[in-house]
């Protein structure tokens, strides 16, 4: 892809994001943190499946935690510490599309074993991943997704595991369009990469 096409590509994919950022939407960050306290404070019952699975010694293995994005985590802090912070952190813009996915995909199995009430996660409006089989462009797995608000997470982008969860796509469409050029297009799925998520 030349440096003009990819400069015209940049531009029309940030028009679009444009006027999908002028809809409206409902943050539901609150709702989704408020979840993770209650669980962590409550401690309910896990499922016959997650006990049947650890045998007899259950008690070795914590039922009773919840994973957030590194950016928000201090290792001197519990999980409700860390809850905290990340709500602080986001306390006048009400988060973003992409952190809302992120806490909803990892910690799915709250909502998923009827210990909250279910949140789906957000659609991403542009998913890219790499395809080892496609001739080596590029020869390691990353992958990058956008939303409509134009936060993203992206994974390895420069062959380093480096997980990057942004608030605004632009910097990293501009700086990353050699890579992101090579990927492929997946189509999200209902209920796997957004929506009700369940387990596979």
């Amino acid at each position: 892809m030349g440096k003009e096409s990819g400069e015209k590509h940049l531009q029309h994919l940030l028009g679009i994001l444009e006027g999908w950022k002028a809809e409206e939407w409902t943050p539901r960050l609150n709702d989704i943190l408020d979840s993770f306290e209650d669980f962590l404070m409550t401690r309910p019952e896990p499922p016959k499946e997650w006990l049947d699975r650890f045998g007899e010694h259950p008690e070795k293995f914590d039922y009773y935690q919840v994973v957030l994005p590194e950016d928000f985590q201090d290792p001197f802090e519990d999980d409700l510490g860390n809850i905290r912070r990340l709500r602080d952190n986001f306390a006048e813009t009400n988060g973003t599309l992409a952190l809302e996915h992120q806490l909803v995909s990892r910690n799915y199995f709250i909502f998923e074993n009827g210990h909250a009430e279910t949140i789906p996660a957000p659609r991403p409006i542009l998913m890219l991943e790499s395809d080892n089989d496609d001739d080596g462009k590029i020869d390691w797995d990353c992958c990058i997704s956008v939303f409509a608000d134009g936060s993203f997470y992206a994974y390895n982008l420069d062959n380093d595991y480096e997980e990057i969860l942004g608030e605004n796509i632009k910097d990293i469409l501009e700086n990353k369009m050699d890579v992101l050029s090579k990927l492929n297009l997946v189509i999200p799925v209902e209920g796997r990469d957004y929506g009700v998520l369940k387990s596979v």
